[in-house]
């Protein structure tokens, strides 16, 4: 069956077990590969405040990045989940000694001393996806974070990190699901479709 025929479960289902089979010294190269095309773009290079996530072991790894933004200056931001399912907040993280062990064995903010930022404020955020495809449109874990939280920082560019396997044809989507305005992957940097479609 074509991948691009699948629904979201089954296309979730697929594109998770296709990123779990990867090598980590391939996630660990492609990542290092997505940081210097990331740092080198003017977008981050004006932000001030961005929003990047706390990878997972087979997502594009952001220390770097996070790293980068740091050196630059420039207020990092990461997801902290509410215990209201579904629902999260941007948490500044100023170094990694910030950061707890939280549900599932994953780094998370410490809730003990959480700084939430406006997200009103955050010009550039980097959003996870298990797939996209060209026009921007994303395919989550299926919880809705993003899709809650991106209404609220309407001036903000985004750009959804994914490598280059798992950006599809076509991505299954509602109205309320929030695409993105460019990809970034480990050999370029993607201007979606419907952002070239606005000019």
């Amino acid at each position: 069956m074509n991948i691009n025929s699948y629904n979201k479960a089954d296309l979730r289902t697929e594109l998770l077990l296709r990123r779990r089979r990867l090598d980590k010294n391939r996630i660990n190269a492609q990542s290092d590969n997505m940081a210097k095309q990331l740092v080198a773009w003017p977008y981050y290079q004006q932000a001030k405040v961005i929003m990047l996530f706390l990878s997972m072991f087979d997502e594009p790894q952001m220390e770097k990045i996070i790293e980068n933004s740091w050196s630059q200056g420039k207020i990092v931001c990461v997801p902290h989940m509410r215990k209201e399912f579904g629902v999260m907040d941007a948490a500044v993280i100023e170094n990694w000694d910030e950061l707890v062990t939280g549900r599932f064995n994953l780094m998370v903010p410490n809730p003990e001393s959480l700084q939430i930022m406006n997200p009103a404020l955050i010009d550039l955020i980097i959003v996870p996806g298990v797939g996209f495809d060209r026009s921007g449109n994303r395919l989550g874990m299926g919880a809705g974070y993003y899709d809650r939280f991106i209404p609220q920082a309407p001036q903000a560019i985004l750009i959804g990190a994914i490598w280059t396997s798992h950006v599809l044809e076509n991505i299954p989507h509602n109205h309320y699901d929030k695409p993105v305005d460019y990809l970034l992957n480990e050999d370029e940097i993607i201007t979606c479709n419907r952002i070239n479609a606005q000019y």
